[in-house]
């Protein structure tokens, strides 16, 4: 077992971390997650092999590798890969899980290429599969294929396990739903009918229901229509669930959020996504870093996010001086305003690989554009912008400079923009006419806490530069400037 601090992100070293089991038992989060082999060529079909691999922490800032927990079976096997699922106590002393079996091989012999498996514990660390449990979708309701990412959980007298399943008619991209069964003893299941069915989604991955402030909430994960980890919320967990209007965790880039509470605060663990190439144009990849959240329930109900406690204080902070690189500003000590009829910045230092910028900004006033450079060059030619849009509700992550083929350009196929995700964005929630915004950059990832909204990105492209504060056409206003860089270097 190897100790070691990726903070705020972890992946194991070699492969990628995928969808996560976790579980919090005597003082330790136990997170199970699905681990993408990097140098397995997988079985015919196949890409790569997936198991269920742990790692422990008690404060997501310290890792520690644990033994694979669940290795996947041979080519003829149902868990040919071992996908997502849960962990619980048993309520003797020992712990179950239960993990979705695939091996797309078995559909051709018409068997299910999906189902859920159970394998037990006594000490986390050794797991014993059950070759005499399985749990196949009923087809009175649901499609047999897809029958995967159980997630069990009690509720009153009775364990419940929700899963991601698919109804048997309707347009194909939208028959997802969220499966359900129910059991006495965690051994002896019933399928129920779906607790969930939207009507448009393909498929609900890694559903979970959990309580936070008096609320309970049912979470999911969508790939087909909207790349996110997404929630609602109701009175009880049989609903009927209310969507918020703004129903997304995190960015399209950040994936298969799930659950863990030590009784008092409660985080969402979930992976950010490599790209193709290492590379901003490159096409999302499945796996990478863990990506770790605090929770906090909004008194209307709504969830935000925040940092953990402690991966601000791995940085030595300092208070900010600006230093103009163009326009009119007026400085007075770590605060800064713009005035011009043009476009200002002032640099705020160095990102180096690592960095941490904290700044409020005023979003009542009149700039045409404003918000926050990460990776800025000093000319400001290329640089990752924060641009806040209050009049549109949302803050934009954007990659500058945009790439444009024209069509007169040898090889060109006449697009515009290369990628079509240039800009990501969240919705924008201010307090008092302000937002606090905290951006933490870690090799390519990069996350801005805008306010209690979690924006979570990749930034291949550009390394060094500066963080810095610009605006253009009207007055802004930025304060509580401070920088640092990693504690310890």
């Amino acid at each position: 077992m190897t100790t070691h601090s990726q903070a705020p992100l972890y992946r194991p070293r070699d492969g990628w971390f995928g969808d996560v089991m976790p579980l919090y038992a005597e003082g330790m989060y136990h997170l199970f997650y699905v681990f993408l082999h990097q140098d397995d060529s997988g079985a015919p079909g196949v890409l790569k092999g997936l198991d269920w691999a742990h790692v422990t922490t008690r404060d997501f800032l310290e890792f520690t590798d644990q033994p694979i927990a669940i290795q996947r079976g041979g080519p003829a096997e149902p868990d040919l890969l071992v996908g997502a699922g849960s962990v619980v106590a048993d309520g003797d002393g020992g712990y179950v899980a239960f993990y979705a079996g695939i091996n797309p091989a078995l559909s051709a012999q018409g068997r299910p290429e999906q189902i859920v498996l159970r394998a037990t514990s006594r000490d986390l660390a050794t797991w014993v599969k059950d070759p005499d449990f399985s749990l196949a979708a009923d087809p009175r309701w649901y499609e047999r294929d897809d029958w995967r990412d159980p997630f069990v959980f009690r509720a009153g007298g009775t364990w419940q396990m929700l899963l991601c399943a698919r109804v048997t008619d309707g347009p194909f991209d939208r028959r997802g739903c969220v499966g359900l069964a129910t059991s006495g003893d965690l051994v002896n299941w019933t399928v129920q009918p779906p607790l969930h069915a939207p009507g448009t989604t393909r498929a609900p991955e890694c559903p979970e229901i959990f309580q936070l402030g008096g609320d309970t909430y049912l979470l999911f994960s969508t790939y087909s229509d909207r790349f996110a980890s997404r929630y609602r919320s109701g009175p009880s967990p049989e609903g009927p669930w209310r969507r918020p209007t703004d129903d997304a965790l995190e960015t399209n880039d950040v994936y298969a959020f799930n659950t863990a509470t030590d009784g008092t605060r409660r985080y969402a663990i979930g992976w950010l996504a490599t790209r193709a190439g290492d590379q901003d144009s490159g096409h999302r990849q499945w796996g990478g870093d863990l990506i770790v959240h605090e929770l906090a329930r909004r008194e209307d109900g709504t969830l935000g996010t925040r940092p953990v406690a402690g991966v601000v204080d791995q940085y030595a902070v300092t208070a900010a001086e600006p230093a103009p690189r163009g326009g009119q500003w007026s400085l007075d000590g770590p605060k800064a305003r713009f005035e011009d009829t043009g476009f200002g910045w002032c640099s705020l230092g160095e990102v180096g690989e690592n960095g941490y910028l904290d700044v409020t900004v005023d979003v009542t006033e009149t700039a045409e554009e404003m918000g926050i450079a990460i990776r800025a060059a000093r000319d400001f030619g290329a640089a990752y912008l924060l641009r806040l849009e209050p009049e549109h509700g949302r803050v934009v992550f954007d990659r500058r400079p945009h790439r444009i083929d024209v069509p007169f350009e040898e090889d060109s196929d006449r697009s515009y923009v290369s990628a079509t995700d240039y800009e990501i964005e969240r919705p924008l929630r201010t307090a008092g006419g302000s937002v606090r915004i905290q951006v933490l950059v870690k090799g390519s990832a990069i996350t801005a806490y805008v306010g209690d909204v979690a924006l979570t990105t990749r930034g291949y492209d550009l390394s060094g530069g500066e963080f810095g504060i610009y605006a253009a056409n009207g007055q802004a206003s930025f304060s509580s400037l401070a920088v640092s860089s990693p504690a310890g270097g």
